[in-house]
């Protein structure tokens, strides 16, 4: 009879949490590298279609009103960024698993990833809207912004940052979810279980004052001061976590093969 010691065992558990940090770093790189490149590369054009728009604007017609940003109410790569989510786990899910890891741990990585991608896009995004107000300034134009979380100044940017960083991990496991659920029950039901993976991606909108959803309700609707503040904050990391359990909770009964 073979006795398990004390000391083996905690070996093997620290072996099974290596393992799984392991897995978990693996799949929230891939998310890191495919959000950093696709969303960069969408950044760069954007910020030359804005130029050319606000010249343009400037020189032949009327100026403009409003920042281009809010021409997509407020966060673009968001729409991006939830393409990716469709595509990225739902390709990674079978090699994630042949390497070792789970579909908690990819649960995790994607959740992780999606944090850290969304971080260094609303990094980029304060960037951008520092260099569009400073393009406005040196043709004489007026910039105004709409949409986005409730603050002015550095502390503006610093709060675009953080807002913008639960954006796009909402909408990656967003996009993530309505796969999952495509692949869980098949055309109708998936159809059918959009609208519920959805609710997180409007909740988001909600909080940061930005999408489809402030749009619909009205951002004079939508609380300002330190109370939106705590709602772009509080709100954007309830949306993250939401979005990251409902795709939890599909993913452990998605079937690696497709049924016929």
């Amino acid at each position: 009879m073979t006795t398990t010691t004390p000391a083996a065992t905690t070996g093997r558990d620290g072996l099974v949490r290596a393992a799984r940090q392991s897995a978990v770093r693996s799949a929230a790189g891939v998310a890191v590298r495919m959000i950093g490149t696709i969303a960069g590369w969408y950044w760069v054009i954007f910020a030359v279609v804005s130029v050319t728009i606000v010249v343009l604007m400037t020189r032949y017609g009327d100026g403009m009103e409003d920042a281009v940003l809010d021409s997509q109410m407020g966060g673009s790569s968001r729409w991006v960024v939830m393409v990716l989510g469709i595509i990225v786990p739902a390709a990674y899910l079978r090699l994630h698993l042949a390497a070792g890891g789970t579909r908690d741990t990819l649960v995790a990585g994607m959740l992780r990833g999606g944090l850290v991608g969304g971080l260094l896009i609303g990094l980029v995004t304060a960037v951008y809207l520092i260099g569009e107000r400073a393009l406005f300034d040196a043709v004489g134009q007026t910039w105004t912004r709409q949409f986005g979380p409730p603050a002015d100044g550095w502390a503006g940017i610093g709060l675009t940052v953080l807002t913008e960083a639960c954006v796009v991990a909402t909408y990656f496991l967003v996009g993530a979810g309505v796969a999952a659920g495509f692949r869980r029950f098949g055309f109708v039901g998936g159809t059918l279980w959009t609208p519920v993976a959805l609710v997180p991606a409007a909740l988001v909108d909600l909080a940061t004052h930005t999408g489809v959803t402030a749009l619909l309700t009205g951002l004079e609707r939508l609380p300002g001061g330190a109370g939106g503040v705590l709602l772009a904050l509080g709100g954007g990391a309830v949306a993250v976590l939401l979005a990251a359990w409902l795709l939890r909770l599909l993913l452990r009964a998605v079937s690696l093969r497709p049924s016929l």
